[in-house]
């Protein structure tokens, strides 16, 4: 049985020096990965939960 894994999203949050209009938008990028990446491990449990139940 071969898992393979998927690169996850980069999230870093800006240094206190950006400026705020940046800093939201770098705080909004940072969600939109942090999703994407809960999303991808959902799904990758899903596939082991399917995998598991069908060895049972």
């Amino acid at each position: 049985m071969a898992m393979d894994m998927r690169a996850l999203y980069y999230v870093s949050l800006p240094s206190g020096d950006t400026a705020e209009d940046m800093y939201y938008e770098t705080l909004k990028a940072n969600q939109n990965n942090l999703n994407q990446n809960f999303t991808l491990i959902a799904q990758k449990i899903e596939e082991m939960e399917q995998r598991l139940s069908a060895l049972e």
